[in-house]
């Protein structure tokens, strides 16, 4: 692009260009994908249990019921990372025991 068409565009200064290390690049990638996979766990098990205090309450007494459903969870998801079940396990307990399959291809369209 040249100093016309800037102009023309509104823009100021062109975009610098800076040099990185290949591990600079990574250790940026990792740090992405460790806070990534936190804010999605801290999601998946917030959600669930903000659904469980205001819309279920007088299914569990009230005392420390939040806190048990987030540790069973939590146990549950241990169990997946030590590899004692998976998700084709999950998913057919849900439809065995529950009757309930989760259509993943939902929300997809979004």
């Amino acid at each position: 692009m040249n100093r016309a068409e800037r102009r023309r565009l509104g823009i100021k200064k062109p975009d610098p260009v800076r040099q990185m290390k290949d591990s600079d690049i990574e250790a940026i990638r990792q740090k992405s994908y460790k806070e990534g996979c936190q804010q999605a766990l801290f999601l998946l098990l917030s959600i669930p249990v903000m659904v469980i205090h205001d819309k279920y309450g007088k299914l569990m007494k009230k005392e420390g019921r939040e806190e048990r459903f987030a540790n069973e969870i939590i146990n549950l998801y241990q169990l997946y990372q030590q590899g004692y079940v998976d998700t084709k396990d999950l998913e057919q307990c849900l439809w065995e025991e529950a009757g309930m399959r989760i259509d993943r291809s939902k929300n997809d369209e979004h």
